[in-house]
Order: C-alpha cells, then structure tokens, then sequence
C-alpha cells in the first residue's frame, strides 16, 4: 500500500530538472551494464520478502551482466551493494514488484544510461523525451512499445540491422540479429538533454594519446566512425563495423606495441596507420602487433571485424613505445621500455557465429512513478520499485540464461578500471 501511495502522492509532481548527457557517455553506460561481472552467492537465490521465490542463477557462477528485475532502477555499484547485503538476483513479472530483489528492467536500464535523475517507465518516457524519425535515430536514442518495452539504438550495421541494447528476460545484453520488423509498433525517441556535438573517436576528434604506456578500454559498439571499411594492410579483409581512432606524436624513432583484448562475441582487430586513411596502413593484426615509428603523426585504428554478422563490443586496448612521444620539434616524453611482441599471424575470423538475442517487445512494463525520491548517493535502493497501475508485466520473456545475445566476458581487471574511471568522473 505504502508505494501506492507514495505513487499517487508524486503524480502530480513536475519532473525534477534534468542534467545533459553525452552520446559517448550514454553508449559507455549502456556496455557497463551489459558487461558487469558478479557472482552469484547463495543468500541471493532466495528473498526475505517473497517465500515463492527462486532466482534464476546458480550460487557460486560468475555472470557478466546485470539481471533483469521487475521494476528495478539501480546503478551497478548499487546492484553490487545489494547483491552483497543479501538481496535475490533479478525477477520477472510473475513474481511482482518485489523489494528484497535487485537488476534493473528495460525502462529501468535505459533511465540508467540516460542517467535520469529518477525511473521513467514506457508509458512515461515521454515527459523527458520527444519523438523523431527513423531515418534520424543516432547512437544513445531509443525506440520505445508504450506501455510494453524499450531499448537503445547503438547504431545500423552494414546490413541494416539496428545493433541495440535492451534487458529482457535474463540481462542486460547488445542484440546484433533482430531486423526492424522486430520493432513494428515501436516509436523512436530522443532524450531532451542528450548532447550531439561528440565526435570523439573520429577522424576529426581522435582519441589523443598523450604518453605512454598507454590503456583504454572502450566499446565499438555505437562508435561515432564507421567509414573504414578496408584497409591497404589488408584488403581482403571486411572491417566494415564501427572503428574508434587514435592519435599520438613520436618525437624520436622507437617500437610502438600494441594489444587489443576482446572476447567471445567480440571481434576487434587493431591497425597503426600513418594517417587519418585506411589505405595508409603499415600494420595490423586481431590481437598483437609491433612495429617500428619515425617520428611524426601516428593514428590507430580499433575496428570492428565482420564476417556473417558484425562483431561489434567492448574491448581493451595497450600500447607502449620505446621512443619519446611529442612534436617532433621537441624534446618529448622518456621513452618507457615496452617490450616488442610478435604477430600471431590473424585470419581475420571469429570464433562461432554472432551472438542472438531477446525479443524486441514483452507484455508491459511497470509504470514508474513520476516524481520520485532523486537518485540517492550511496547505499542500494532496490526498495525504491515503481507502483504498478494494473496493466500487468513489461519487457520480460523470461529468464533464459542462455539467451546468445548476451555480450560476455571482459578481464575483470579492465572492469573494475572502468568503474574507478567513472567514479573519480562523478
């Protein structure tokens, strides 16, 4: 009765002054919690406030991530608070709004990774939002069942298929197989305060690399250049995905290494150009490479391999050097010692085919209430559930873990660096 009320009380409340968001920022969300790791313990099988239920997940498993949970809105140090406090993992719409489990759902997710100050459900999206055109969908948006599902557009591959995000089911996953027609009935929407001035990534506003050794651990998935397709290093090879680049000056020769870790699912393949083309390309390979710099302006190439489907996902990429870094004019950086490693000789392929995924659309999804207490800091809330209005379920088809559109599996070493990074961020 209590959140029902709590509901009603704040109906009548304005929404609560929004922050603005980068693109870049919103696909960066959007991957962490596609790829957050967890184990599951055995107190999180079971949960106080409900005899009848029973998590999907098996004690002592570890999970790449966030499980899908009816109703829920936390952020993944919060989903790691309450998982450690004892809370169940996840829940679907038959087992009701509940306040001793913990995830997030698919409008949940994407208040996530718009970074709202409070949960929007799909019938109220629209308070923050307002409608475009397909035609007009860019990374960080999102096409939206009123009352039934929503997911977030990461971008268009080659072959016309929107690459998304969405939690459904069991997770938080990137489909890269269903076609539009899986969206019939969806509208596309745009967050009021996204920004569209990012360009990060590109050949007009690389990723600058300043010193070395050198680490970045960034996702393909919805990256803003997707014009290298071929490259002169290479050309019977299809990159055709989405690419991120790099710069960085060499003030004296040296050896430039350089290694790109991916995972199942996954295929990220890394090129050293000597400028901003693809037909300038003087090495590359699908894990590891080295090769020897004169000074001047370098550039590489993170890129997503394509074979059948396109491999787009999370990946962590190193480099050292052996010269010093700077304008060539100039004195530079120290080298570092980097040691140079051999090329594995790649064939450009990926193992097994492309990852499947959930459905596009569900029953219906738990309207939040409008208003809302603002997002808290520190501490779980995954007490801090949306009343329903009795219109049933939302985004959830059940708790298949081994649905193929989950995107797995990144050191977990590069994960916890992306957490620390983005909390020394806020």
């Amino acid at each position: 009765m209590r959140p029902l009320l709590l509901a009603l009380g704040l109906c009548a409340l304005a929404p609560p002054a929004l922050a603005g968001i980068d693109r870049e920022d919103v696909l960066d969300n959007a991957a962490l919690f596609a790829t957050h790791p967890w184990t599951m313990g055995a107190a999180n099988q079971t949960a106080s406030c409900s005899a009848s239920y029973v998590s999907d997940y098996s004690p002592g498993q570890s999970y790449r991530g966030i499980p899908y949970d009816w109703g829920g809105w936390v952020t993944t140090d919060e989903y790691d608070d309450a998982l450690a406090a004892g809370y169940g993992a996840g829940s679907h719409s038959w087992h009701g709004v509940l306040s001793c489990t913990v995830g997030v759902d698919c409008s949940g997710f994407v208040s996530q990774a718009w970074e709202t100050s409070q949960k929007y459900g799909t019938a109220t999206f629209h308070q923050v939002t307002h409608d475009i055109s397909s035609a007009d969908l860019l990374r960080g948006d999102a096409l939206n069942d009123a009352g039934s599902h929503i997911v977030l557009f990461a971008y268009q591959s080659a072959a016309g298929i929107p690459i998304h995000y969405e939690a459904n089911g069991a997770l938080v996953f990137v489909d890269s197989d269903q076609g539009w027609s899986a969206f019939s009935g969806y509208t596309p929407i745009r967050f009021d305060e996204i920004g569209d001035d990012s360009a990060r990534g590109t050949t007009s506003s690389p990723h600058e690399i300043d010193a070395f050794p050198f680490e970045d651990l960034r996702w393909t998935a919805g990256a803003r250049s997707d014009s290298f397709d071929h490259y002169s290093c290479a050309p019977g090879t299809d990159e055709s995905g989405p690419e991120q680049l790099y710069r960085f000056e060499v003030a004296t020769a040296g050896t430039l290494t350089v290694r790109v870790s991916d995972d199942d699912g996954v295929d990220v393949d890394i090129h050293v150009l000597s400028a901003a083309d693809p037909d300038a390309c003087v090495a590359r390979d699908d894990r590891e490479l080295s090769v020897d710099l004169t000074p001047g302006t370098w550039w590489i190439a993170a890129d997503t391999w394509v074979g059948t489907y396109e491999y787009p996902g999370p990946y962590l990429l190193t480099a050292t050097f052996t010269g010093s870094t700077g304008d060539a004019g100039g004195t530079g950086d120290a080298p570092d010692t980097g040691v140079a490693a051999a090329d594995d000789g790649d064939t450009g392929s990926a193992a097994g085919d492309a990852p499947g995924g959930g459905q596009g659309g569900g029953p219906d999804d738990p309207p939040s209430a409008e208003g809302g207490s603002g997002r808290t800091p520190g501490g779980p809330r995954p007490g801090d559930r949306q009343a329903l209005d009795g219109m049933g379920g939302g985004c959830d088809l059940g708790g298949n873990l081994a649905s193929g559109g989950v995107l797995l599996l990144l050191p977990l070493l590069a994960l916890r660096m992306r957490r620390e990074r983005r909390r020394v961020k806020a």
